[in-house]
């Protein structure tokens, strides 16, 4: 142990270079102790999740392989539109107004022929901005404006 009488003997700056030569060993002691830890610890991780994503790689392109083909989709030949074939079993084509583009159909149906009816618009490339449905004597008259489908 260092005799006091030597550490008063020495010159004020002197004493303070010892404390600041002592604080910097206890900041490198405390680095090596707390910092290097969590970078050897980072280090880890880093390699770990290289790993994992190469594993994560080679199983997605086993899933892939598992995976057929995608076949390229054919849509269905759209039909020429025309009010006549809305003239079938349990509906009756009342009227036809053409206009640009489209017009309106009115058809004496039942509750079938109105979902029936919109199938067999979307089948001829038509749209449907605007409907109605009004009780007749024992039907429905079903009023509809049809445009034709601008996306096909």
């Amino acid at each position: 142990m260092l005799n006091p009488d030597v550490w008063f003997a020495l010159s004020l700056r002197t004493r303070v270079l010892c404390w600041l030569l002592s604080l910097l060993c206890a900041l490198a002691l405390l680095w090596w102790l707390a910092i290097s830890p969590v970078k050897e610890t980072e280090l880890r991780l880093v390699a770990q999740q290289q790993q994992q994503r190469t594993k994560l790689r080679t199983q997605w392109q086993k899933l892939h392989a598992l995976v057929p083909p995608s076949e390229s989709l054919t849509l269905p030949e759209i039909q020429a539109f025309s009010p006549l074939d809305f003239q079938s079993q349990g509906r009756q084509l009342a009227r036809w107004q053409p206009a640009q583009g489209g017009g309106e159909l009115v058809l004496e149906t039942g509750w079938k022929g109105v979902v029936e009816t919109f199938s067999l618009l979307t089948e001829r490339g038509m749209q449907v901005p605007a409907f109605s449905l009004m009780a007749g004597e024992g039907t429905l008259n079903f009023t509809l404006r049809v445009e034709q489908d601008n996306a096909n």
